[in-house]
């Protein structure tokens, strides 16, 4: 670890303080507390199952010296179940699977919270982390107990479900879900990986990443394994596909993707596009959790893309802040926040008033996703100061919060909305923007904002 000045581990003291306050005014006694002596703060989470049953994870972060001001100092994590479970005495089956799938997962949630730490090494990262935590809770165990109900099913019924010809030959797809494909090597990997198996696809990189592969079965059921055994923050196959075919010819004729991996760039229509125009539209919805039997697939394309932007865009909240000091930072943290979210962002600035712009920012997802990423917003340090320390964001005004009306939405391109080159537009334009995002609700929220100004 480097070397500190007296003043800087007084500030790095002062700043772990303050997390450790914020923690406890941010939750219940019985969700959170912190030892300070120790410097650790405790988080209990509560894994459930469809059945009732209850286990109680207890989640431990211990800031070292000179965190969080050197980026050597990462948050120390762990996690175990606790005594105190709920139906962990239970002595019946299911509570017994329940707590062996939660004992066995602890790692997935430790790795994924250390990755979160790593991100923000530096700064503050109590929050991300612990907003990470709920996130694998809600999503990462999820897909874990889904997975594993998946295989068991299949095992269960491998003759029926299973698609086979005498020759055992089958052509398989995969759509792979993950947080974010950003590194280097892992982009490589995802396509050389491919290239070895002899599979075929596509890469979307960004946030969040899609991969989307085809070939024989046997080589995506080892492509998978391979991947996972990588260190991703959150990474879960959503869905398959399998067809029986009579030879290798066969095969070969059946594959609609490329033949040789394409890595795309961070855009989600480009990847929805070119699987709609392979008709695996279907097998594409399940990255964002949509599933559905072929047989209710609507052939009217357009109303398959409004069903889908139904979905992701179904409520929406309109803020109001009054400055960016470090406008690039705010904004980046802002994108980061949404993407882990599954929230689309949207952040512009009116051009009529150069010295004091008026700066607006809209997020778009499912209600749970949007408030997740407003509390994350109040409770972390966003900007800087006038000295130029990180510091929480005092000065936003949520103007409007609510479902949105959907129909509307199929009239906007919000990738090609959300670019740093349009960030600054005229009045007009952005009311133009919001009113169709929003109806006339958002537009007159914008229209008094710019009245008082």
């Amino acid at each position: 670890m480097s070397s500190m000045s007296a003043e800087e581990e007084d500030e790095a003291r002062e700043r772990r303080l303050a997390e450790i306050e914020f923690v406890r005014s941010a939750y219940g006694e019985d969700e959170a507390w912190a030892v300070d002596e120790k410097l650790t703060i405790y988080r209990r989470l509560l894994v459930s199952s469809s059945d009732g049953n209850v286990i109680h994870v207890l989640l431990s972060l211990t800031m070292p010296d000179g965190y969080p001001i050197d980026e050597e100092a990462v948050l120390v994590i762990d996690a175990r179940i606790s005594d105190d479970a709920v139906g962990a005495s239970s002595s019946s089956c299911t509570a017994k699977n329940m707590r062996k799938m939660v004992m066995d997962s602890l790692p997935s949630l430790i790795e994924a919270c250390r990755l979160s730490a790593l991100e923000y090494a530096g700064s503050e990262s109590i929050f991300a982390v612990l907003s990470r935590a709920d996130e694998w809770i809600s999503v990462d165990f999820v897909d874990i107990v889904e997975s594993s109900n998946h295989i068991n099913t299949d095992d269960a019924n491998e003759v029926e479900t299973t698609p086979k010809c005498d020759n055992g030959l089958v052509l398989g797809r995969r759509l792979i879900h993950s947080h974010h494909i950003i590194a280097q090597s892992k982009r490589k990997a995802v396509v050389e990986l491919a290239d070895q198996y002899n599979l075929g696809g596509y890469s979307k990189i960004g946030w969040p990443g899609v991969i989307v592969i085809e070939g024989e079965e046997s080589d995506c059921m080892a492509y998978v394994d391979e991947i996972r055994s990588m260190r991703w923050q959150h990474l879960a196959v959503r869905g398959e596909e399998q067809l029986a075919v009579r030879d290798q010819d066969e095969l070969e004729q059946a594959r609609v993707l490329p033949n040789k991996m394409q890595e795309l760039g961070d855009d989600m229509s480009c990847i929805a596009e070119r699987c709609k125009d392979a008709g695996l539209e279907e097998l594409f919805l399940t990255s964002m959790k949509i599933y559905s039997k072929k047989e209710s697939v609507s052939s009217d394309a357009s109303n398959q893309k409004d069903s889908t932007e139904s979905s992701s865009y179904s409520y929406g909240v309109l803020c109001h802040v009054d400055h960016m000091r470090d406008g690039k930072g705010y904004r980046k943290w802002l994108r980061k926040a949404s993407a882990a979210a599954g929230c689309k962002l949207l952040v512009k600035a009116s051009d009529s008033n150069v010295k004091r712009p008026l700066i607006i920012v809209s997020i778009l997802g499912e209600e749970s996703d949007v408030k997740r990423v407003l509390k994350r917003w109040r409770t972390s340090r966003v900007d800087v100061d006038s000295a130029g320390k990180p510091c929480l964001e005092r000065m936003m005004t949520v103007l409007t919060e609510g479902k949105l009306s959907l129909p509307q939405h199929t009239t906007v391109d919000m990738d090609s909305l959300d670019q740093e080159d349009q960030l600054i537009v005229s009045d007009q334009t952005l009311c133009d923007i919001l009113q169709v995002i929003g109806g006339t609700v958002w537009l007159n929220e914008i229209e008094s904002l710019m009245h008082l100004r």
